[in-house]
C-alpha cells in the first residue's frame, strides 16, 4: 500500500508540472521545490519528477541570464543518464538548445531542438513538451530570416497545442500570429487583425502558466491600442506588462516594451525621446544575456541616430550590431536547415524506393509459386517501375538545380542593391564633403592647420576610392557574364592604379566556367585577402594565382609584407573567419603561412565535372 501511495503521489507531482502550481512559481520557489524532491526516496516516479523540475528550472535560468543555469544543465545531464523516464533525454536536449539559443548560436540550438523533437515524439504521452519544443524551433527559424518555415512549424504545432489543458503553447503560437500582423518587418501591419490575435491570447491566460507569456501579452495589447489611438488602454496594459515582467525579472519583455515605445516617438519625429527609450531598451537587452535582443537593440539605435542626423553615434552602434550579427552566423543556420531538409527528403525517397522494391519482390515470389510464367510479368513490372523512379529522380534533380539558381539570383539582387546604396548614396555624400573641404581658403591658416586639412582630404580621397572599388566588386559585371578568370583580371587592372602594392595575376588550366555560386564565393575570398594586403600587410608586391585542375580549383594569394600571427588571427580575425566559413560552404580546405616578407593563403575547392558549365568567351 505504501508503494502504491508513493507512485500515485509522484504521478500527481509530474502532472502538476503543466498546471499553475508548478510553472507559475518564482525561481527561488522552484529551487526550494527541487531541493525537497532531491531528499525523497529514489523511485521511478521521483526521478521523473526531478528531471521535469530541473528542466523547468534550467530553462527559466537561461531565460533570465542567471549564471547558475550552466550548473543546473550539468545536473540535468547526469539525471538524464540515470533516469528511466522516456522523456528525460528529450527535455535535456531542449534545455541544451535553450543554452545555445540565448547566446545566438542558432545552428547548435536548432540542431538540439530538432533532436529533442525526435526524442519526445518517440517517448509519446502528454503532448505539452513536444509542442513547446516545436515552438522554440520555430522561433529560431524566424530569428534567422526563415519566417515561412517558422509559420509551417507553428501550424504543425497548433493542433497539438489545442489538445492540451495548459494554454502556454497555444498562447505563444497565437502571439506570433499577432506579431506577424503588427511589426513592419513582416510587411503586413494590420493592427486590428494583430489585436484580434492578442485578445485571443488574453482569454487563454487564466489557464496559462508561463510568466513570460503573461508579461508579453499586455505589452502587445498596449502596442495595438497605441497604434489605434486609445492611449488610456495602451498605458494601462503597458503598466501591467511592466509590473509582471519586473516581478519575474523578465528583462526581455522590458526590452521589448521600451523598444516599441521608441518606435512611436521616432515616427512622431521626437528623436530625443526615442533615443532615450532606445538606450533603456539596450540596457535591458544586455542584462537579459540574449544576443538576439542585443543585436536588435543596437540596430534600432543605429537607425534612430541616423534619422536624427547623429552619424557618429549611428556608426558606433552599426559596428556593434554588425559584430553581433557575425557572431550569430544566421546564414550558417539557413544552410544547416537546408541540409537537414535535403537529408530528410533523400531518406524519404530512399524509403519509397525500398518499399517499391520490397513490394516487387513479394509479388515476384508469389507469382513464381503459382506459375513460372508470372516471373516474366514481374520482370516487366520491375523494369517499368525502375524507369519511373529514374524519371522521378531526374525531376527532383532538376528541381534542386532550379532552387540553387533561385538562391543565386536572390544573392545577386541583394549585392546589386548594396552596391547601388554605396555608390549612389554614401559615395555622393563623401564626394560632397571632399568638395567643401577643397573649397576652403586656407591662405591665412597656420601650417599645422593646413596639414590637418590636407591629411583629411587625403583620407577622404582614400575612402572615396575604397567605396567605388567595393561597390563595383559587389556585383562585377565581368563575373556574371565572363567568369572568374576575367573578373580577377579586371580587378588586378584596377588595383594597379594604387601606389601602395603592385598586384600580379597568374592563371593556369582549362578556361572553363564554374557554377556561378562557386565563382562568387572564390571572388569574395580574393576581395577579403586583397583588402587585408592593402590595409595591413605593408607589402610592395602581391600575387594572385588561379589554377583549374581535373578534380579541384586552387586559389593562392601571397605577398611580401610584414606577415602576421596565423594562429591568433585565424581565431580572432573577422575577415579570416569569413574566409573559413566560405571555404567550408564549398566543402574545401585552406592553409595559411605567414612570416616577415612572405605570407601565403592557399584555398582548394573540389570540383566535379557537373559543376563546370560553359567555356569563357
Amino acid at each position: 500500500m505504501v508503494i502504491a501511495k508513493q507512485s500515485g503521489f509522484w504521478i500527481m507531482m509530474l502532472l502538476s508540472f503543466h498546471t499553475v502550481q508548478a510553472q507559475d512559481l518564482t525561481t527561488d520557489s522552484l529551487i526550494t521545490r527541487r531541493q525537497i524532491i532531491v531528499k525523497q526516496q529514489a523511485s521511478t516516479g521521483r526521478d521523473s519528477t526531478l528531471v521535469a523540475t530541473t528542466n523547468l528550472l534550467t530553462e527559466r535560468l537561461f531565460n533570465q541570464n542567471d549564471p547558475r543555469a550552466g550548473a543546473y544543465l550539468d545536473s540535468l545531464r547526469l539525471l538524464t543518464a540515470k533516469a528511466k523516464w522516456k522523456k528525460s533525454r528529450g527535455l535535456y536536449l531542449r534545455a541544451l538548445g535553450k543554452s545555445f539559443d540565448v547566446k545566438g548560436k542558432y545552428t547548435e540550438a536548432f540542431s538540439a531542438y530538432t533532436q529533442a523533437i525526435e526524442e519526445l515524439e518517440k517517448a509519446g504521452g502528454d503532448l505539452y513538451d513536444l509542442t513547446y519544443t516545436y515552438v522554440l524551433a520555430a522561433f529560431v527559424l524566424n530569428n534567422n530570416g526563415l519566417t515561412d518555415r517558422c509559420l509551417q512549424y507553428l501550424e504543425k504545432a497548433r493542433p497539438l497545442a489545442e489538445k492540451n489543458q495548459n494554454t502556454n503553447n497555444l498562447g505563444w503560437i497565437l502571439d506570433f500570429f499577432g506579431d506577424y500582423n503588427y511589426y513592419s518587418s513582416f510587411g503586413v501591419q494590420n493592427y486590428r487583425k494583430a489585436l484580434s490575435y492578442y485578445k485571443q491570447v488574453e482569454k487563454l491566460l487564466p489557464r496559462a502558466t508561463s510568466p513570460n507569456l503573461k508579461a508579453d501579452n499586455p505589452h502587445c495589447l498596449a502596442n495595438c491600442y497605441a497604434r489605434l489611438g486609445n492611449e488610456k488602454l495602451a498605458n494601462e496594459y503597458r503598466e501591467k506588462a511592466l509590473a509582471i515582467a519586473r516581478k519575474y525579472n523578465n528583462r526581455v519583455v522590458i526590452f521589448a516594451i521600451y523598444a516599441d515605445l521608441a518606435d512611436v516617438y521616432e515616427e512622431k519625429g521626437q528623436y530625443g525621446k526615442a533615443i532615450e527609450y532606445r538606450r533603456t531598451s539596450l540596457d535591458f537587452a544586455r542584462e537579459s544575456g540574449w544576443q538576439e535582443m542585443q543585436s536588435r537593440a543596437e540596430s534600432n539605435l543605429y537607425s534612430t541616430y541616423k534619422k536624427a542626423g547623429d552619424y557618429k553615434s549611428a556608426l558606433l552602434y552599426l559596428e556593434e550590431h554588425k559584430a553581433h550579427e557575425d557572431s550569430m552566423e544566421r546564414y550558417k543556420l539557413q544552410n544547416k536547415y537546408n541540409e537537414l531538409q535535403a537529408g530528410y527528403d533523400a531518406e524519404k525517397r530512399e524509403s519509397q524506393i525500398k518499399n517499391l522494391e520490397n513490394e516487387s519482390l513479394v509479388q515476384t515470389r508469389n507469382f513464381l509459386i503459382i506459375l513460372l510464367l508470372s516471373g516474366i510479368a514481374s520482370m516487366v513490372y520491375i523494369s517499368r517501375t525502375n524507369r519511373r523512379l529514374r524519371k522521378n529522380n531526374e525531376q527532383l534533380r532538376a528541381k534542386n538545380r532550379e532552387i540553387e539558381e533561385a538562391l543565386t539570383r536572390g544573392q545577386t539582387m541583394e549585392r546589386e542593391r548594396m552596391a547601388s546604396e554605396l555608390h549612389d548614396n554614401l559615395n555622393t555624400k563623401v564626394a560632397a564633403v571632399r568638395w567643401r573641404l577643397e573649397a576652403l581658403n586656407g591662405a591665412g591658416w597656420q601650417s599645422s592647420d593646413q596639414k590637418i586639412v590636407s591629411d583629411v582630404l587625403e583620407m577622404i580621397n582614400d575612402v572615396y576610392g575604397d567605396i567605388r572599388l567595393i561597390s563595383h566588386n559587389l556585383v562585377p559585371e565581368e563575373l556574371e557574364t565572363r567568369g572568374l578568370k576575367v573578373a580577377l583580371q579586371t580587378l588586378i587592372g584596377k588595383l594597379k592604379g594604387n601606389d601602395k602594392v603592385e598586384f600580379n595575376f597568374v592563371f593556369d588550366g582549362n578556361e572553363n566556367r564554374l557554377a556561378i555560386a562557386v565563382e562568387y564565393q572564390l571572388y569574395t575570398i580574393v576581395l577579403e585577402l586583397v583588402n587585408n594586403i592593402i590595409k595591413h600587410a605593408k607589402a610592395r608586391h602581391a600575387w594572385i594565382s588561379l589554377t583549374y585542375q581535373t578534380s579541384r580549383v586552387v586559389l593562392t594569394v601571397s605577398d611580401d609584407g610584414v606577415g602576421f600571427n596565423a594562429t591568433t588571427s585565424r581565431v580572432d580575425g573577422v575577415g579570416l573567419r569569413n574566409i573559413q566559413n566560405r571555404v567550408e560552404q564549398l566543402r574545401g580546405t585552406w592553409q595559411v603561412e605567414s612570416k616577415p616578407n612572405h605570407t601565403k593563403v592557399r584555398v582548394e575547392i573540389p570540383v566535379e565535372e557537373a559543376i563546370i558549365t560553359e567555356s569563357y568567351t
